[in-house]
């Protein structure tokens, strides 16, 4: 649609701690959030005979949300592998029961994946982050709940990792990880945790190494019943009471999370298959630079315009 010049104007109104700031002390205020979710109103106003804006007349309005990336530096990724990540880990005994492939459990164990996928629901490596602790789980990542980030504020596609386990699960990845881990029983696994940077072109870099910890796995395996068809209950007791602080109940939802797969180059790149990542349970939502509100805006201008013509008609 044509949109005489001079005859509209707008404004995009944030809110929070940017509202009714403008130029620098936006921009200034916009970095020092870094990455933030916002909600803004983009208002059309109509003009006054002489060309100005009047603002009494609101010809639209439309809210919309923002999701600003901020810059994530290597010194806080390496504070996150420090910090936030847990020495040792118990994993009860019926997560590893009720594991399936095509399923998130395994992603990330093995193969290179993106950072803010480190705490996905139903997934092993969720479980190494301190903020698991009281946080809901669903076998399978069925009940799709809200993934956690190994660092707040992270920025996506910046940054890579892998939790590669040692002894005969050494280099196995999906099915044939899944397998050798249920065939291994109840057994505790020397892990290392490395985060890798990315390349120009949003690949993981391998030979960029941005920080490493070492981390013991335990996984436990339910006991088959006894001679006398009594199950064991101190196995299944134990997982239990592992288990509360975890939410089970995700039958009623599908299971659309998915394992990740991770191609090696010759160049020391990897890159994960964007079909195969697994479903964090967190909502998909418009991210943007600052520079990307400029454009925003301007759809939003044709959009509204366009829908008050319409109405019009």
């Amino acid at each position: 649609a044509n949109i005489p010049k001079g005859k509209y104007f707008y404004q995009v109104s944030l809110n929070g701690n940017a509202a009714g700031k403008q130029g620098k002390a936006l921009l200034d205020q916009l970095k020092a959030n870094g990455t933030h979710s916002y909600t803004a109103t983009v208002t059309v106003y109509g003009a006054t005979k002489d060309g100005k804006a009047d603002l009494n007349n609101v010809i639209a309005t439309r809210q919309v949300n923002l999701n600003l990336n901020g810059t994530t530096t290597a010194d806080q990724v390496k504070k996150s592998v420090a910090d936030n990540i847990k020495d040792k880990i118990d994993v009860p005994a019926s997560y590893l029961t009720n594991a399936v492939y095509p399923g998130p459990f395994t992603a990330g164990v093995n193969q290179v994946i993106p950072y803010e996928l480190f705490g996905g629901d139903g997934m092993l490596t969720r479980l190494l982050l301190k903020s698991s602790d009281g946080a809901p789980w669903s076998d399978n990542g069925k009940a799709n709940h809200a993934g956690l980030l190994p660092l707040v504020g992270l920025e996506k596609g910046k940054y890579f990792y892998q939790v590669a386990l040692n002894g005969n699960t050494t280099g196995k990845e999906n099915q044939a990880l899944l397998d050798q881990l249920k065939a291994n029983g109840t057994h505790s696994y020397k892990a290392t945790v490395t985060v890798y940077g990315a390349t120009k072109d949003g690949k993981a870099d391998l030979n960029n190494v941005i920080a490493t910890k070492s981390v013991t796995i335990n996984l436990k395996a339910e006991k088959k019943a006894d001679s006398n068809g009594q199950s064991q209950q101190d196995q299944n007791g134990q997982a239990q009471n592992q288990g509360k602080k975890a939410d089970h109940d995700g039958s009623k939802h599908s299971n659309k999370g998915g394992t990740p797969s991770a191609t090696t180059s010759k160049g020391g790149q990897a890159r994960a298959s964007k079909k195969s990542l697994p479903n964090t349970g967190q909502k998909s939502s418009l991210a943007l630079t600052v520079l990307g509100l400029l454009g925003l805006s301007a759809a939003a201008i044709l959009a509204l315009v366009g829908m008050k013509r319409r109405e019009k008609k």
